[in-house]
C-alpha cells in the first residue's frame, strides 16, 4: 500500500477517507456552492454510505505519509432494462482526481480501471462520465467515447413537486 508506482496501492476507500475524499473533490469542482454546508453534506455522505452503501463506489491510491494521492468516485443507477441495459443499471463516475503532487504516476487510469472494473460487476450495462479536456485521453485509452445529444435540466433543491404535494 506505501508504494507510490502507477497504480500501487489502489483500495475501496472507507469511511475514514471521506475528509480526504472532500479535498480531492474540492480541487475538481468547476463551480457550485463551496460553502461550509455543502462540505458537511459531501463528507457526512461519504462516511454514513462508503463500503455500506452497494450504489456507491469509490476508489482510492494512499500516498506515503498519509493522505490520498488519488481517488475516483462511482455511482450505480438504476432505470428499466432495454437493449443498451439488459440488467436495468448503469454507472457514473462522479469524480477522478490525483493530487498535484503525485500526478504523471498512473494513479488516476489506476483508480479510473478498478472503478469501471466494479461498475462492471455490479451489473451495469454501461458507465458514463463528464471529461475534462485534460481527463478525456485517459477515458479514451480506457474504452470510453464522446456520446452526443445529452441536455440537462436543474430543477434545484427548493423547487415544488407538481400539484403542491
Amino acid at each position: 500500500m506505501g508504494r507510490d508506482s502507477a497504480g500501487g496501492g489502489v483500495r475501496p476507500a472507507g469511511p475514514g477517507d471521506a475528509d480526504e475524499l472532500l479535498r480531492l473533490r474540492v480541487a475538481v469542482l468547476d463551480g457550485g456552492p463551496l460553502d461550509e454546508a455543502w462540505r458537511t453534506t459531501f463528507r457526512e455522505d461519504m462516511r454514513a454510505r462508503l463500503g455500506r452503501d452497494p450504489d456507491l463506489l469509490a476508489y482510492v491510491v494512499p500516498a506515503d505519509g498519509g493522505g490520498l494521492a488519488a481517488c475516483a468516485i462511482g455511482i450505480v443507477y438504476r432505470g428499466y432494462r432495454g437493449p443498451t441495459h439488459p440488467t436495468g443499471r448503469w454507472g457514473r463516475i462522479h469524480t477522478v482526481v490525483t493530487d498535484p503532487a503525485h500526478r504523471r504516476r498512473g494513479h488516476a487510469r489506476a483508480v479510473t480501471a478498478a472503478l469501471v472494473e466494479a461498475l462492471g460487476a455490479c451489473g451495469c450495462g454501461s458507465i458514463e462520465l463528464r471529461a475534462t479536456e485534460a481527463g478525456a485521453p485517459l477515458y479514451r485509452t480506457l474504452g470510453f467515447g464522446p456520446v452526443d445529444g445529452y441536455m440537462r435540466l436543474d430543477l434545484g433543491a427548493t423547487r415544488p413537486p407538481p400539484g403542491g404535494h
